[in-house]
């Protein structure tokens, strides 16, 4: 359920800390704008190659097979400045 433009159920709304709502919501934020970046990026490349391949007039090595990006689990680290003092 949406509750006044957030994603969260308004269980959650009413009994958790503003401050960490506020967290929450600068860290969704965070990752909206990472993975924006990350598929412009992604879509540059796949243009960028296509370029590559119409000013060459050759398709890529057919024996080298593109492999798609790995998907890397990091740990969340949180700094100071970013948590704020409790």
């Amino acid at each position: 359920m949406i509750y006044k433009g957030t994603r969260q159920s308004p269980f959650l709304l009413f009994t958790m800390d503003p401050e960490i709502q506020a967290l929450i919501a600068v860290y969704q934020k965070r990752l909206g704008d990472v993975t924006a970046q990350a598929i412009a990026f992604e879509a540059r490349i796949i243009r960028l190659q296509q370029q590559i391949e119409e000013l060459t007039g050759q398709s890529p090595d057919p024996t080298i097979q593109q492999v798609p990006p790995k998907k890397i689990a990091k740990k969340a680290t949180v700094s100071s400045k970013d948590a704020g003092e409790f």
